[in-house]
């Protein structure tokens, strides 16, 4: 059964997850959709950009208990590699991936949400990570993306207290970029994503490195990362035809 659909719109995917019969509970399978997903859409030139969003009636609910109940210690950790696995690629991938939310948000999948470049959300939307009262604690490199979105006292209020949050308060304290009306999300998803798939793409790809290697170092190590990577955009034939025809463009 295939748990992860991947559509080309001109020069974006739509990477769906597909086990709404489930609420799209993440297994392994879903995983490894995932990630061969974003292998894919990070080595096509024709794509420039992705959005991930969910079949049915929610974006995803999580791990599946059911399998992850029935699973060995061996098994179990080879499947939180996975989710490691997935937030470093959808991190080193070159184009923007842009999650579009609706219904829930829950546990592992806050984490597929929380490891896109924007987020999108549909009014009424609930997030939420019910992992501690399961016994469970973060993956994805969540200790480490969430505090550095919303700050470190709201990512431990909602880890620790396991409380839903809705969209409108996602927005509100930054974990969420947009917020549309449910029958608006995808469409106002995936025209973001044309517009920065017509950006050229050595631009885009070093925006988004450098901006996740600034959080990772100082000032001063950002500071030589953002010139070679502005060396690399000069450098591109891309750029410079984008320098020409707005001098042409002043011109006329």
């Amino acid at each position: 059964m295939i748990v992860v659909e991947v559509e080309t719109r001109g020069d974006v995917a739509i990477v769906t997850l597909a086990r709404p019969e489930k609420l799209n509970a993440i297994n392994d399978d879903m995983l490894h959709g995932l990630l061969d997903a974003v292998e894919s859409i990070g080595s096509d030139d024709s794509i420039g950009a992705a959005v991930l969003t969910g079949r049915g009636r929610a974006f995803s609910t999580g791990g599946d208990i059911t399998a992850m109940d029935a699973m060995d210690e061996a098994t179990f950790a080879r499947t939180i590699a996975l989710y490691m696995e997935l937030s470093a690629a959808v991190r080193a991938c070159p184009k923007p991936i842009i999650a579009a939310v609706h219904g829930y948000a829950l546990a592992g999948g806050f984490e597929l949400a929380l490891m896109c470049d924007v987020r999108f959300a549909a009014k009424g939307t609930q997030f939420g990570l019910p992992d501690t009262p399961l016994g469970l604690s973060p993956t994805s490199g969540m200790t480490w993306l969430l505090p550095r979105i919303i700050g470190l006292g709201r990512a431990m209020d909602l880890t620790l207290s396991a409380e839903n949050i809705d969209a409108d308060e996602a927005e509100r304290i930054g974990l969420v970029n947009r917020v549309t009306e449910p029958e608006d999300l995808l469409a106002e998803a995936e025209t973001f994503a044309h517009r920065m798939a017509t950006y050229p793409r050595v631009g885009v790809a070093w925006t988004k490195l450098g901006f996740h290697r600034a959080l990772e170092g100082g000032f001063e190590d950002a500071t030589r990362s953002e010139a070679a990577a502005e060396l690399a955009c000069f450098q591109s034939r891309d750029t410079r035809e984008r320098f020409r025809a707005f001098l042409a463009r002043k011109r006329d």
